[in-house]
Parts: C-alpha cells; sequence; structure tokens
C-alpha cells in the first residue's frame, strides 16, 4: 500500500497543520494564486517552525471557533501538496509533502483535542483502507461511496466520521480521540439524493459542526449540528441553487483565520473559489471570490 498505512507517513499531517497556521499568521499579503504559484514546489521542513510560531498558531486558533486546516491536494501522479490558509490570499503558495499518495482516495483532518490545531488526519484507500495519524484503522471501508469528517458531533472525545453507503443510508462512527473509532450508528435514509456532502466545523455560531449536501439538481443544503449523540442534525435548510457549477466542494475550517468556517469550490475548468463563512444559519456564505486557477490538476481535494 506504499507506505499510506505506515504509522511514520501520517504523523506529517498534525506537524504539518501547525505549521500551516504559524504561515499564515506570519505570511505578507499576495496576490491571486493559481494551482503552483509560480514557484517549485518544496518538501515541508517543520523544524523550521520556531516556538513563537507555534505559539501563535495555537493562540489563534484558541481565540477562533473553527479550526484552520488548509487545504490539501493530490494530484494524478499521486503527489500530495499542502496550502496554507492566508488571511489576504486565503491559499498560500503549495508545498510538496509527499509523492506515494496515489493509493488515496480521500482524507480529512480532524482536531481531536478541540485546541484549534488539528492532531490526527484519516485517510481512505482505494481498496477501502482506512488509517489515521495513529495507525491502521481497518478494511472495508469501500462499501461507502462518501466518507467525511465533519467534527465533534456530539461531544465525545474526538472527531467523528461519517460515511453514506450504495442504498443511501448515513452511518456515524463516533471518534475515541486516538485514531479509533465506535461500532456505527445509522443516522438515516435518503442520502443518495445528494451528489456531494462536505462539513468541517460549525458554520452556524452555535459551536455545533454542520454538514452540506449538494442535491443533483444544483441547491446546496445545510443540515445544521444538535450536539445530540441520536439525532445529530436538525432539517435541512435551503442555502442556495446553482451549485452543480463546481466539480468539487472542500469545507476546510476556517481558512481565512476570522472564527468562522468557510468553503471552498472547484469549477471543471480548474478556477478556485473562496467562499467566506458568515456564522448565519439563514446565510451561511458571503458571495464567492476566485482565488486562484490550475486545479484541475488534482484528482483529490481535502482539508
Amino acid at each position: 500500500m506504499s507506505g499510506l498505512t505506515n504509522h511514520w507517513r501520517h504523523r506529517r499531517f498534525p506537524q504539518l497543520t501547525v505549521m500551516l497556521v504559524a504561515t499564515a499568521l506570519l505570511t505578507a499579503a499576495g496576490s491571486t494564486a493559481s494551482a503552483d504559484n509560480g514557484t517549485s514546489p518544496k518538501a515541508p521542513n517543520t523544524s523550521e517552525v520556531t516556538e513563537a510560531a507555534r505559539h501563535a498558531a495555537l493562540t489563534s486558533s484558541h481565540s477562533s471557533t473553527a479550526a484552520a486546516f488548509g487545504l490539501f491536494a493530490i494530484d494524478a501522479q499521486g503527489k500530495l501538496y499542502s496550502y496554507a490558509p492566508d488571511q489576504t490570499r486565503i491559499l498560500a503558495p503549495r508545498e510538496l509533502l509527499a509523492t506515494d499518495y496515489g493509493d488515496a482516495r480521500t482524507a480529512s483532518s480532524a482536531d481531536d483535542d478541540g485546541d484549534g490545531v488539528a492532531d490526527n488526519t484519516w485517510i481512505w484507500t482505494i481498496d477501502g483502507g482506512m488509517s489515521s495519524s495513529y495507525g491502521y484503522v481497518g478494511g472495508g471501508w469501500n462499501i461507502y461511496d462518501t466518507v467525511l469528517s465533519p467534527g465533534n458531533l456530539a461531544g465525545t472525545p474526538g472527531y467523528d466520521v461519517l460515511g453514506r453507503d450504495a442504498s443511501g443510508a448515513l452511518w456515524l462512527y463516533f471518534g475515541h480521540g486516538d485514531g479509533t473509532v465506535t461500532d456505527r450508528h445509522r443516522i438515516g435514509g435518503g442520502w443518495n439524493t445528494y451528489t456531494q456532502i462536505v462539513g468541517k466545523g460549525d458554520l452556524t455560531g452555535d459551536k455545533w459542526p454542520d454538514i452540506i449536501a449538494r442535491d443533483a439538481s444544483g441547491v446546496l443544503w445545510l443540515y445544521q449540528g444538535t450536539g445530540d449523540t441520536a439525532d445529530p442534525f436538525t432539517t435541512r435548510t435551503k442555502i442556495g441553487a446553482g451549485w452543480n457549477a463546481y466539480d468539487y466542494l472542500v469545507t476546510p475550517g476556517d481558512i481565512d483565520i476570522d472564527g468562522k468556517a468557510d468553503l471552498i469550490a472547484r469549477q471543471p475548468n480548474g478556477d478556485l473559489y473562496f467562499y467566506k463563512g458568515t456564522g448565519i444559519t439563514a446565510a451561511p456564505f458571503e458571495a464567492k471570490r476566485n482565488i486562484g486557477s490550475g486545479y484541475r490538476t488534482y484528482r483529490v481535494l481535502f482539508s
């Protein structure tokens, strides 16, 4: 499996996320970025993160209501890149992390201890395997066509995992906070009406993680988190139409570091758009803003 389940490989993500937030705080304003930003990618060096930068990152995250995860991308050759949060540009220039992620189906960062900085990354592989930053979790996850980790849905120790099966049923796995999960719990059916389901953090300002789902007609719906283990989401609320203009939606948490969770959307031509979070249930996003081009080169985007 080319190292995807190796413990050392996954440990890169928590270290890098601290670096990403620190970089966002220390990066000067710049122009709109393309996928390669006109620079040659380089491998990250976590030793470059000073104690002062770590403190700044953690202090910023503690004062925020949403963690800043940054954006990660995997291209067709299996190269894994990261884009740090940036308060002005939204995404700082990319960094090359690894070259052997061709087996990854998708992934999701997690802030298991709730300090605003990621300390875990779930990775699902094409053959149905699932790993965390702590090691291999198990197989059989290819029964789900969609998997995501929106946050700590009900106050249990860590970030939880959702999976949608072929029948349209949505299943919930509570996270233990140590890279493992509980047995699954069925949330409900009918979720196969959606072409994408994503979520990361609190979009409505009530401290509970929410998810959003796009249906086949392009309408985007909000499912507000409740904090109830038995019934983790409210009845859906319509956000708006026209979202089938995008082939990829990513919820990166608070990527502009203003305390509110945001959304990133990619068009099929590779243009990338940023939707700033408002924290308002009735209108969770501001008008879109173009933040780059050339992102068509990636087969997987995640945060």
